[in-house]
């Protein structure tokens, strides 16, 4: 007898194929999405490389003009103790806090910088606030500016009167006209061996270039196997696969 061959044959079937081209161009576009998530995050890396190589600069010397993202800084003056801001739902190791961040007068002029001094630990009431120690006398500092990446999402409404404030994201402009007083326009974040310095809980990324690029390789495997039940929904070919 002759073997009968089969011939691969379009057998649609509708319902995986609406299916398929509903996820496909999902799981391409998230794959993407990962692929500019990485490169985004290299080239932050590469901005703080740059910026830790030139040093410490006087914060009273930077040019505004110029992108000041990770620029570490020198400073003195004089923590404003009874101004502390806390920075809510703060995590560090799993736990929630606080960020506190105490008003410095620089020496060199009437200007004020938001000094964040890292990380507290919050309670289970959220009455009961941390205790913000103070620190007394000229101080000298050195930190890092903070730029803001984006706008902040906002979880609750910020406390509007009283110190130490509860806040939710930081408003220099608001806190400047409230001061009445000049403010650097973005927060230091302070070094750990400087005076008033606290737990540090912030990185450059949250999350490392390699590990987006893994996810987007995870999208697009789901895409080729999209394509692959696709192709099997619609032919013949894992019958003509167990035919040989």
């Amino acid at each position: 007898m002759s073997e009968q061959r089969i011939q691969l044959q379009f057998t649609p079937d509708w319902r995986v194929t609406l299916l398929a081209l509903l996820f496909l161009p999902l799981v391409i576009s998230l794959g993407f999405w990962q692929l500019g998530r990485a490169e985004e995050k290299k080239q932050l890396l590469v901005a703080f490389e740059q910026k830790q190589a030139i040093g410490h600069l006087p914060i009273i010397d930077l040019d505004h003009k110029t992108d000041l993202s990770y620029q570490p800084v020198s400073l003195s003056g004089r923590y404003i103790n009874d101004k502390s801001l806390l920075l809510d739902n703060r995590i560090y190791q799993g736990r929630v806090g606080y960020e506190i961040i105490t008003p410095l007068e620089l020496s060199a002029n009437d200007q004020w910088v938001l000094v964040n001094r890292g990380w507290v630990a919050g309670s289970v009431d959220r009455r009961r606030l941390p205790t913000v120690n103070a620190v007394l006398g000229e101080v000298k500092l050195m930190a890092e500016v903070y730029v803001p990446l984006g706008e902040m999402m906002q979880l609750a409404e910020d406390s509007p009167t009283g110190w130490p404030r509860v806040v939710q994201t930081i408003d220099i402009e608001s806190l400047a006209e409230e001061f009445g007083q000049p403010v650097f326009p973005y927060t230091v974040r302070l070094d750990v061996n400087s005076p008033g310095a606290l737990q540090p809980n912030w990185l450059v990324v949250n999350i490392q270039p390699e590990k987006h690029t893994g996810y987007a390789v995870q999208w697009f495997g789901m895409g080729v196997a999209l394509l692959v039940i696709l192709l099997l929904a619609n032919t013949n070919l894992w019958q003509l696969i167990r035919g040989r």
